[in-house]
């Protein structure tokens, strides 16, 4: 039985989110903030994308539009935890 590829795991926002994540084999998009979105949204239609993790805390900046056309369309899009939250636990 030939093997299915759905594409690749994908991380985009804040670079520390981006590393973290890209050290278990993501493939790692820095976008730092929603200036930077569209551009970024761009280049992830032209990969074979299975999911796209992205940050909850940076999610809530992606512009409205985006928003939307993520939820219509493939891939999945994950939010995670932000980083920001567990770190505010540990000061």
């Amino acid at each position: 039985m030939a093997m299915q590829n759905y594409g690749n795991g994908y991380v985009l926002g804040r670079q520390p989110f981006v590393e973290l994540w890209s050290l278990l084999g993501l493939v790692a998009v820095v976008c730092e903030g929603p200036e930077d979105f569209p551009g970024c949204f761009q280049k992830l239609q032209g990969e074979e994308v299975a999911f796209v993790l992205v940050e909850s805390d940076w999610a809530e900046s992606i512009p409205e539009f985006y928003k939307r056309k993520a939820k219509i369309s493939d891939p999945v899009w994950v939010e995670m935890p932000s980083l920001r939250g567990s770190l505010k636990g540990r000061e």
